[in-house]
């Protein structure tokens, strides 16, 4: 069999390197308009494109594209104004290229070329020929501020970093041997196979993920696309064992046929010279070897006739109703310039009355509608969904909602494509094409290393593409439409449980139980789309949202004469009027914030279920009325919190007042409606349900912590309880009594004159026409001040089928209000990051999600997070967070003066670059106007302060704070979420027995070994520690559960790296001889509080609104600055 699969390969790559060979010297001279050069300092020979590529006038980068004698064709852009580089190579290929007895190999070859291989407590690259010290690049990657990571799709993959422009030719040099001469170290073989089954366990509880993979299994079997494209061990280890194969030569297989410049795109950005990124891309890339177009050709349709026609009925993980109409379509790439799928999308989700959405909604079956071409740069074809967010009520109609939308299609076609929609469509790219806001270097390398792939872009178009102004074909719109019909779609139907459905098949991969059933006849036949009488579907009016001024009135000035905070225009009792004309971007853009403070009294519970029961019923009627501002470019966000409303709008400066005025009419003049009040019901129920079944670590990062951390913050089992309380008159309350007393802050930014912002505040007046709330009735959020002490807090995954569970430790640093404070933990986090990457994820494989950073709240302390997502016990995850907490301290101790100079500088590079756009200054006025500092000098602060620091003051924080046995106030919090699948430790367990054992007796049960109970495992870990060692320990524990006859091959797993048995055998041992200096000393004495403490000193928390009801609260923030306002009167 083996000989077999070689021979057949041996001809593939014959044939393509023929094809390769041939496209290559006939596409050399096919492009007339590449002309010779030789770089300035090494004269090597290159090609550059002679002819003009279509630049936004906005653009104020300088661009070349240059085609290397290897066929690499590379972007370069010269940017004086940022301070971080980036670079991205992107091949064309990716997932459809798996051989079929391999899936996920081309995603195992992105690990192991990019992810593979520790040395010296680094997450490293696997090392080249050049730089064999497997650590070395990330090192390097990090020391300089750096970020890089990679990823693979059905159809490319894509390598990347970011890095200071200081290090740029460095990098690019470390990045290039990955394609000359990566090694593929056989130590990382088995590293990767795990991370790459982590990560596909880390989808698992994604109900997206669970669709798409069922969509792509049940389309054509014969089809690449119908395979499982991540991979996992049964795909790729297992596999590839059943077939005789090695799976790391299989690998380099795949690499060296597939991987070749002729593929490649790369795009390069920094501040130095062209010439100069030019000399280095040049340099750096032209050893990649060409082997031709070595892409394999996609042929056929993945969604053949015989997969068509059907209804798949399927299960869900969390309370949704999803309802997807799939169609098959021919490959779309030559359309990019028309984009005749962006026609339909725009007409099919709006929202105004005689749309199709609007019919669904009043007939409460749907809460959202949305579509989307799947693949628009898919060789070979294409598909197109429409997808249904269905209520309850809409899922017993599916039939109805299917024909209803149909029959929208019908008139679409009775219209025939309409030139005046594909107008409104172009007009806003126009407005966003000519006035171009400069993306990120990361993001932009990104975008133009992927897009140009596409062979039908031509070469005047490789930086526009994508961007640039849409050309209306009714030729193409009309051969669009005309695949969207009964005969060329399938559906998909997901609902926890169908009524009326017996699930007969499970997908392999995430287990998903489906049912699949022909669609009956009345839902195929073209008759059904000639159904007019129950709808009055028509097109949308002329939207009144199209801008029609795009007038500049700022004027851009130097960057040291840049007004860095905005004015205060007016203070008043009823509000404060904050202002800032544009002197950066010049573009007719703007940006405003009104947040009206109401008065309330201390809030409750049942308060913020109201509330966020009537934001959501403000965002479904506002869904309706201003989606012709969202059509039109503008954004808006409306949110009614517990003590405030907040409205935030950014978009083209001219229509944003109305918009403002739009937005507080509708709010001002609320009334609550039965049937809208009954779906905002509904939708809060589905939301707190599904919160259940977000993925652990999210759960911990975005849910707990806020809820510790936070006074008004609440459980949502607490949240959906209420709800039941909450009626229709008293949310009507709620929406009249929030405006009788208000206090606005508003900021006006952007393409404004002074006068418009005045005008704004005077509107908002106007229209809320309410008294003013003192200061002294103002309820502001505050943050919890966590009494010193280290916690434990516990909870299990409502999903039982989820094989994950998580660990988040939360440690409390210095105050947020301190400069020096927020700067110093914002580096021991950068310092953190990658060696607890590192040891957990990269070396140890205890998961795909493991990440060490920072977070803060308000007028709190810093903290220092570190969160990991595992199939390990988090008793275990917590430990080992335990043991990089206590060793790291070495690392920062070992850092030179030059490498700690050059962690401070990278930072301040970073808090010194330039904002790319209104917005995004806007948004940091904004920050140090809610938090009530006004500290809009905070970033001249921070590079005061990181100018000042040395190693000492980290270590001096680190010893303050975050050491356990130095720390005098030391403040942390363990949470721990558990999968179901875990052993679960009863809370006398805790009190009895340490974490450390908890966490080996996990390990062993994980492992099959459930003879011994916890009791007896902790007499034999208390009489091992007497000697310390581990091996002995080891055998020691392997005769214990012999004498339990345990079979052979399970006592093996005792002593494997991958059981973690011997990991935590170790920290036991470490464990109880330290047992006598615990953190049970640091904390305080909570006991006459009815908290009870673990053996190893946590004060256990059983309940955290109970927990936050015992502590204070940090004092509100005062104003750094006086606000004197420029008018009086």
């Amino acid at each position: 069999m083996q000989n077999q699969l070689w021979f057949h390969a041996t001809l593939v790559a014959i044939f393509i390197g023929l094809y390769g060979w041939y496209h290559s010297i006939t596409n050399h001279a096919l492009q007339p308009d590449f002309v010779a050069r030789t770089t300035a300092n090494l004269k090597l020979p290159y090609m550059e494109f002679g002819g003009k590529l279509e630049q936004s006038p906005g653009d104020l980068r300088e661009h070349k594209l240059i085609k290397l004698h290897n066929n690499l064709v590379v972007l370069c852009a010269k940017d004086v104004d940022t301070t971080q580089a980036a670079a991205s190579l992107s091949i064309d290929i990716g997932g459809l290229a798996d051989p079929p007895k391999l899936n996920g190999l081309a995603h195992f070859l992105e690990h192991m070329l990019f992810m593979a291989s520790t040395t010296r407590g680094y997450c490293c690259i696997v090392g080249t020929e050049k730089y064999p010290d497997e650590g070395e690049y990330i090192a390097f990657i990090k020391k300089n501020a750096g970020q890089y990571n990679a990823f693979t799709t059905l159809h490319s993959t894509t390598y990347f970093f970011g890095i200071t422009n200081q290090a740029l030719e460095e990098t690019l040099d470390r990045f290039s041997r990955f394609f000359i001469d990566p090694l593929f170290a056989p130590s990382s073989v088995t590293r990767e196979l795990h991370a790459v089954d982590s990560e596909h366990k880390g989808n698992l509880q994604s109900d997206l993920r669970r669709y798409f993979q069922l969509q792509r299994a049940l389309s054509n079997t014969s089809h690449p696309y119908s395979h499982f494209n991540t991979g996992n061990m049964e795909t790729l280890r297992d596999s590839s064992q059943q077939w005789g194969l090695d799976i790391r030569n299989e690998m380099i297989r795949f690499y060296e046929t597939y991987y070749s410049t002729d593929i490649m795109k790369l795009a390069v950005v920094g501040n130095h010279s062209m010439e100069q990124l030019v000399e280095w891309s040049v340099a750096k890339f032209s050893d990649i070897k060409s082997k031709g177009n070595t892409k394999p050709q996609v042929i056929g349709q993945p969604l053949t006739s015989d997969v068509m026609g059907k209804v798949v009925h399927y299960q869900t993980l969390g309370n949704i109703y999803p309802l997807i109409l799939q169609f098959g379509l021919p490959e779309l790439k030559a359309q990019y310039k028309t984009r005749p799928d962006l026609y339909l999308e725009l007409l099919f989700e709006r929202r105004t009355p005689g749309s199709l959405f609007h019919y669904l909604k009043q007939n409460g079956w749907a809460t959202d509608i949305y579509t989307y071409t799947l693949y628009q740069d898919m060789d070979g074809f294409n598909m197109f969904e429409i997808g249904v967010d269905m209520t309850p009520d809409g899922l017993k109609h599916y039939s109805n909602i299917i024909r209803a939308v149909f029959e929208y299609l019908r008139v679409l076609v009775a219209y025939g494509p309409q030139q005046l929609f594909y107008d409104e469509i172009s007009a806003v790219k126009e407005l966003n094409f000519r006035f171009y806001k400069t993306p990120g270097v990361v993001n932009w390398v990104l975008d133009r290393s992927q897009r140009c792939h596409n062979p039908h872009i031509v070469t005047e178009h490789y930086l526009s593409a994508g961007n640039g102004v849409l050309d209306f074909s009714y030729e193409d719109v009309a051969d669009f439409m005309a695949h969207l019909h009964p005969q060329n779609y399938r559906v998909f139907l997901g609902a926890q449980n169908h009524s009326d459905v017996e699930f007969t098949t499970t997908e392999k991969y995430f287990g998903t139980p489906y049912h699949v059933d022909s669609l009956p006849l009345n839902l195929t036949d073209e008759t059904m789309m000639d159904w007019t009488e129950q709808y009055r579907f028509h097109l949308p009016t002329p939207n009144p949202f199209i801008p029609k001024s795009t007038k500049v009135v700022g004027k851009v000035v130097p960057p040291a004469e840049v007004t860095l905070s905005p004015s205060l225009l007016y203070h008043t009792d009823a509000y404060e009027l904050w202002f800032k004309q544009d002197d950066q971007f010049a573009r007719p853009y703007g940006y405003i914030r009104v947040q009206i403070a109401y008065a309330q009294t201390a809030p409750s519970s049942f308060d913020r279920a109201a509330t966020q029961l009537l934001d959501k019923y403000v965002a479904i009627i506002l869904d309706e009325e201003l989606d012709n501002a969202k059509v039109a470019g503008m954004k808006y966000s409306v949110s009614f919190l517990v003590t405030k409303v907040d409205i935030e709008v950014t978009g083209f400066s001219a229509k944003l007042p109305s918009l403002v005025d739009a937005i507080l009419h509708r709010l001002k003049t609320l009334n609550i409606e039965d049937h809208i009040f009954q779906d905002s019901l509904t939708q809060m129920r589905q939301k707190y349900q599904n919160k259940r079944n977000e993925q652990p670590f999210k759960q911990l990062q975005l849910i707990e912590l806020p809820h510790f951390n936070l006074a008004y913050v609440w459980s949502f089992e607490i949240l959906e309880q209420h709800l039941a309380n909450v009626t229709i008159d008293s949310l009507q309350n709620l929406a009249t009594s929030a405006f009788e007393r208000t206090y606005a802050k508003i900021i006006v930014s952007g393409n404004f004159y002074e006068s418009d912002a005045v005008d704004t505040a005077r509107n908002v007046q106007r229209i809320l026409d309410s008294q003013p709330l003192s200061v002294a009735k103002q309820v502001h959020g505050r943050v919890v001040a966590i009494e010193p002490g280290h916690y434990i807090h516990r909870t299990q995954m409502s999903d039982a089928s989820s094989p994950n569970g998580a660990s988040l430790v939360t440690i409390y640093c210095g105050s947020k209000l301190s400069a020096k404070d927020r700067v110093i933990t914002e580096l021991l986090a950068h310092i953190n990051g990658s060696p607890f990457f590192n040891m957990l994820r990269t070396k140890e494989q205890l998961g795909y999600v493991v990440y060490a950073s920072k977070t803060s709240y308000e007028t709190g302390r810093m903290m220092l997070v570190f969160n990991a997502q595992s199939e390990v016990n988090p008793a275990y995850l917590t430990q080992r967070t335990d043991k990089f907490i206590r060793d790291i301290r070495q690392h920062i101790h070992d850092y030179s003066i030059e490498e700690f100079d050059a962690l401070v500088q990278s930072q301040i590079a970073l808090k010194t670059a330039k904002l790319k756009s209104i917005e995004d200054e806007a948004t940091r006025f904004w920050e140090r106007i809610s938090s009530g500092v006004y500290d809009f000098d905070y970033l001249v602060q921070e590079i005061a302060q990181l100018k000042l620091l040395t190693k000492g003051d980290l270590l001096e924080a680190w010893d303050m704070y975050v050491n356990p046995d130095t720390a005098v106030d030391y403040t942390r919090i363990d949470s721990q979420i558990w999968s179901v699948k875990s052993v679960y430790p009863q809370d006398s367990e805790l009190s009895t027995y340490p974490n450390s054992v908890i966490s080996l007796f996990g390990c062993l049960h994980s492992n099959g070994l459930v003879e011994v109970g916890i009791a007896e495992l902790y007499e034999f870990v208390q009489h091992a520690a007497l000697s310390n060692n581990v091996n002995a320990s080891l055998s020691g524990l392997a005769e214990l559960y012999s004498s339990k006859h345990v079979t052979e091959q399970t006592l093996e797993r005792i002593t494997t790296d991958d059981s973690r048995i011997s990991a935590a055998v170790e920290m036991a041992l470490q464990d109880i001889a330290r047992s006598t200096h615990t953190s049970r000393n640091l904390a305080g004495d909570f006991s006459t509080k009815n908290m009870r403490q673990t053996l190893d000193g946590k004060w256990i928390i059983d309940n955290i609104d109970s927990f936050k009801a015992m502590q204070k609260l940090y004092d509100l923030a005062e104003p750094e600055t006086s606000l004197t306002p420029k008018y009086t009167n």
